[in-house]
């Protein structure tokens, strides 16, 4: 199957049922994908998508560039969700990792995609996790925390974000442009 080429629907389809449900709100669709790519994608270079869910962005990015593509993501069983596409796929520049984001070494990384990653902890609208509860405090945390890790990135790092207030970007990153309404943002640091 070519990705490069495929409808949100056709990709959506290979979900299971409730994944499938929660796409319009939960993944980032492919024209959005193929914006933020176009801004990142340089080749021979690193890409971290903070968050990777279902695995939507780095499986549609990879098939589009030569980059290597990671996504990390807290729930075990969309991680292995992800990694089966990837293999259905055959992408050999895609990767996820299982993990807590805090225990990742950002400088291994060259640009970022963040689509809203800790909305959970403040908006239960199509959860996936049950026994998740409202915790602006975390939230927050979170926010702080990767606004610092942004900050410590070199010169010339770029970061696009889709939805949200952009409160993780630092003041030392200058916005390049944006689309979708202001809901698609790119980024780059500027010092």
């Amino acid at each position: 199957m070519e990705l490069a080429h495929i409808s949100d629907e056709e990709f959506d389809s290979h979900y299971p049922l409730k994944i499938r449900k929660v796409s319009g709100t939960q993944w980032t669709p492919i024209s959005v994908v193929k914006k933020a790519i176009a801004y990142l994608g340089v080749d021979e270079q690193s890409i971290l998508d903070i968050g990777s869910g279902a695995g939507k962005f780095c499986l549609i990015a990879g098939a589009l560039v030569n980059s290597k593509i990671i996504g990390i993501e807290k729930k075990e069983s969309l991680v292995k969700l992800s990694q089966k596409l990837m293999v259905e796929f055959g992408l050999k520049n895609v990767s996820f990792i299982h993990g807590d984001i805090k225990e990742l070494d950002f400088s291994q990384f060259d640009h970022f995609y963040f689509f809203n990653a800790f909305e959970e902890n403040v908006n239960l609208n199509d959860r996936l996790d049950r026994d998740l509860t409202i915790d602006p405090e975390y939230h927050q945390i979170m926010i702080d925390w990767l606004n610092q890790k942004f900050d410590e990135a070199p010169k010339g790092t770029k970061i696009v974000t889709y939805c949200g207030d952009c409160r993780e970007i630092p003041d030392s990153y200058s916005l390049v442009k944006s689309s979708n309404r202001g809901k698609l943002r790119f980024w780059v640091k500027r010092d």
